[in-house]
């Protein structure tokens, strides 16, 4: 079975592992008192270009303390369309930030900076006004696309201006700083606040990090805390996710991604924007209405590869570690054979 559902499933190395089994035994109590998880919040936060940074189980917790932290009830949280903070957090951003998703019409990844001006700028008596900006990069649902940091900066300004806050959704920023060849931290400064996947580029077991100024962190262990985070113990976990960062498989993933994308384009009946700031994500419509994209998922898996339905017209693939040219040939055989009759696959 060639899986390609996440990058959630990357492996982590025997480096990883070795650095784990060599921190075993090391028990603390506090929750910022592993020398290893220190040492790891202190390296994160130097990638990320901010003071200070604390590992959480999921960034979808670190999501939902930023906006908890920077937001405040009952105004506006601007982002972009089709956000993984709006369609994929079951609603945190509502449900215990008490905020109002107000999502950007146009491109999913990149709206018109002029509508976050606006966004930024409308509210009175009758209609919330914005306290939050969060901005996806890599943008997931878009298919991967990398966010440029000028385009970042330009939201940055417009949110500085408007007394807005701003979180940095940085789920996979490493790969969009390998996309877009430029450091992490060039992606990450500037914002209030930034959360970053570790499990997914890296195949870490400490799932997340959130980072921002000392005073921010701080809040952020009591929030953590409250919701349920406190991870204990750390270290070995620390220590494997530490061993893991300065792995430099991402390009080689973001090729594969490629060599996916332009297969999956050749084959009729399907749909692949020609990206060139595609990642590690590929997103395929099924253009023709004889069936859906839950229906395709579901006759890939019995050929033996699994991919992501999105909604009713579009899947996902995703490369990552573990993954290898063979599989992607694999891959692209095994879609265009049951493109070939998809009825009878059914």
């Amino acid at each position: 079975m060639i899986d390609l559902r996440s990058d959630l499933l990357t492996g982590p190395t025997p480096a990883m592992l070795a650095a784990a089994a060599a921190a075993a035994g090391g028990l603390h109590f506090g929750l910022r008192e592993d020398p290893q998880q220190r040492a790891l919040e202190r390296r994160l936060a130097e990638m990320l270009a901010h003071e200070d940074a604390l590992v959480f189980p999921t960034c979808t917790m670190a999501n939902l303390t930023a906006a908890l932290l920077l937001g405040r009830r009952g105004t506006r949280a601007v982002l972009q369309r089709d956000a993984h903070v709006l369609t994929s957090e079951a609603g945190g951003l509502s449900a215990f930030a008490g905020l109002i998703p107000d999502p950007l019409p146009g491109d999913a990844a990149m709206p018109d900076v002029e509508s976050w001006e606006r966004a930024g700028a409308v509210g009175d008596e009758q209609k919330p006004r914005a306290s939050l900006f969060v901005l996806e990069n890599t943008h997931n649902r878009a298919g991967g696309i990398a966010v440029p940091p000028d385009y970042s900066r330009e939201v940055i300004a417009i949110a500085r201006a408007a007394g807005v806050a701003l979180h940095l959704d940085g789920s996979r920023i490493f790969n969009a700083a390998a996309a877009l060849g430029t450091s992490v931290a060039d992606l990450a400064s500037g914002f209030d606040m930034v959360a970053v996947s570790l499990n997914k580029t890296f195949g870490a077991p400490i799932g997340a990090a959130l980072a921002g100024s000392r005073a921010l962190i701080d809040q952020a262990v009591t929030v953590r805390q409250r919701l349920g985070g406190g991870i204990r113990p750390t270290g070995p976990a620390a220590a494997a996710t530490l061993a893991g960062l300065d792995d430099s498989h991402v390009a080689a993933t973001h090729a594969l991604a490629a060599t996916l994308a332009q297969g999956l384009a050749s084959i009729p009946g399907l749909r692949v924007d020609a990206l060139d700031t595609r990642t590690n994500i590929v997103v395929a419509e099924v253009a023709g209405d004889g069936f859906t994209a839950p229906q395709l998922c579901d006759w890939l898996a019995r050929d033996g590869l699994l991919a992501l339905p999105f909604d009713i017209r579009r899947l996902r693939f995703i490369t990552y570690r573990g993954i290898n040219a063979r599989d992607i040939d694999a891959a692209i055989v095994i879609v265009e054979r049951v493109m070939r009759e998809p009825l009878i696959a059914s």
